[in-house]
């Protein structure tokens, strides 16, 4: 039991430490959700809401709200598929690209400043380590990409 409040802990220092308790994601306009979900549009380029959901694992009507909302603020555009008729493509709009570039870049700093203190080598032990939680938790290389 002693593993489940160690990871407990470093969970809620973890969330508050980089701000995931705010309304909002990194003093933007954007909550967590639908900042994941301009990222995970960006690194797939052209996506649907099924691909989007078998990342985010979110209610289908939640997600939809969201991403219609993310539509109406002219960050995302959908398009039917000519492929799959049933099917609606959603990509980035240009003000969509420079939002999630600004949220990469927040995101990039926040962590940046909560490893601040630590030397080169920690840094370099804490990825290794990071690394390690992913493939034995999710048996998945790590993924390369900032979010």
């Amino acid at each position: 039991m002693e593993i489940i409040h160690t990871i407990r802990d470093f969970n809620r220092n973890y969330v508050r430490s980089i701000g995931l308790l705010e309304k909002t994601m990194l003093n933007t306009d954007y909550s967590l959700t639908e900042s994941q979900i301009l990222f995970i549009v960006n690194q797939q380029k052209v996506t649907t809401a099924t691909d989007i959901n078998k990342i985010l694992k979110l209610d289908e009507g939640y997600l939809s709200r969201i991403i219609k909302k993310l539509i109406s603020n002219s960050l995302l555009t959908k398009k039917q598929s000519p492929v799959d008729k049933r099917s609606y493509e959603i990509t980035l709009t240009s003000k969509g690209i420079k939002e999630q570039l600004k949220l990469d870049q927040l995101s990039t700093a926040s962590v940046r400043s909560v490893i601040a203190s630590l030397s080169v080598s920690e840094k370099l032990e804490l990825a290794h380590l990071f690394n390690r939680l992913m493939t034995l938790l999710y048996h998945d290389k790590p993924s390369t990409s900032a979010s």
